[in-house]
């Protein structure tokens, strides 16, 4: 497995919020998580199609500490839940879970053991957490803001179902996508490339095309990561381009109940590259994760370096 090198700059201090839940229970689910650093925010969310309250709760956590990993030095995380399954469950029970090879004292399994496993995972690896229960619905801001993030996620996939989409089944297998793209003028030539992080291997997709545009090269870099991935998996794509990771979280759905036209009656632009997309992710359940420039993950620098070299190639 690739092994990320740590940033050197990590923060002493992040603030996470995270919230999950489905309606009904079981059903459609969806999560958000909030990480706040010194002077900037990351946001998280994603759905299920067929979970439970709880599970989208541990998901949400799981997420914001996966997101931690490998990306900076030990930090100290401050994590508020309105969850008391969750909080109850990390603080009081898991040490007791874990040392009876995660048997409750019933000796039954432990339910979501496989999520509990992965937060065990991740909360004994290089960061201090300390777990804060907030209660919900109650004008924090931040939890306010997380709920209407798992929400937003769930809704998204409710309206995928509503219009025909195959729902992506849930996987616990995991891969990342960095994107990076590099066009000159305002048709090309261009590069992209994608740097690809699973739990098996480290993988670099990269390709220049003549005539293109940016939003084209982004479209056509996570197409042709996703394609490479083969077996289902629970994926984040990571770019900095609002036009993909907000067109395919957010307009995608309206755009195709609308026969590919936008809201003024305008066909959509690159409608082949999106149709190509979905038909790509179909197999996957993907979390579109927009990333500032200032904030490129090394993943990000390397993949928009690599996209450079492509478009000035000759």
């Amino acid at each position: 497995m690739h092994q990320a090198q740590f940033l050197t700059d990590s923060p002493t201090t992040v603030t996470v919020y995270t919230d999950g839940g489905c309606d009904p229970n079981p059903g459609a689910g969806g999560w958000g998580a909030l990480l706040l650093f010194s002077g900037r925010d990351v946001e998280l969310c994603g759905n299920a199609p067929q979970t439970t309250n709880n599970q989208m709760e541990l998901e949400a956590a799981v997420a914001a500490l996966a997101y931690l990993d490998g990306r900076y030095d030990r930090c100290q995380v401050e994590l508020h839940t309105d969850s008391r399954y969750l909080r109850q469950g990390i603080t009081q029970w898991i040490d007791d879970w874990y040392a009876r090879g995660w048997k409750t004292k019933n000796g039954q399994p432990v339910k979501n053991q496989g999520l509990w496993r992965r937060l065990y995972e991740l909360t004994h690896a290089h960061h201090q957490v300390r777990w804060h229960w907030v209660k919900g619905h109650a004008g924090d801001p931040h939890n306010e803001r997380v709920d209407r993030l798992a929400t937003q996620a769930r809704l998204r996939l409710v309206g995928s179902q509503d219009a025909g989409r195959p729902v992506p089944k849930r996987t616990s297998a995991r891969a990342e996508l960095s994107i990076g793209v590099s066009c000159q003028g305002s048709k090309g030539p261009g590069g992209w490339a994608i740097v690809t992080v699973s739990e098996e291997r480290r993988r670099i997709l990269q390709g220049r095309e003549e005539q293109t545009t940016s939003n084209s090269l982004a479209l056509k870099a996570a197409t042709e990561g996703l394609r490479a991935l083969g077996a289902p998996c629970a994926v984040t794509v990571c770019a900095t381009s609002d036009y993909l990771c907000k067109g395919a979280s957010q307009w995608v759905t309206s755009w195709q109940q609308n026969n590919w036209r936008t809201r003024s009656g305008d066909p959509v632009q690159n409608r082949a590259e999106w149709e190509a997309l979905l038909q790509a992710a179909e197999p996957h359940q993907v979390t579109w994760q927009l990333v500032k420039s200032k904030d490129l993950t090394d993943d990000m620098v390397e993949a928009k370096r690599l996209a450079a070299q492509e478009r000035n190639h000759r």
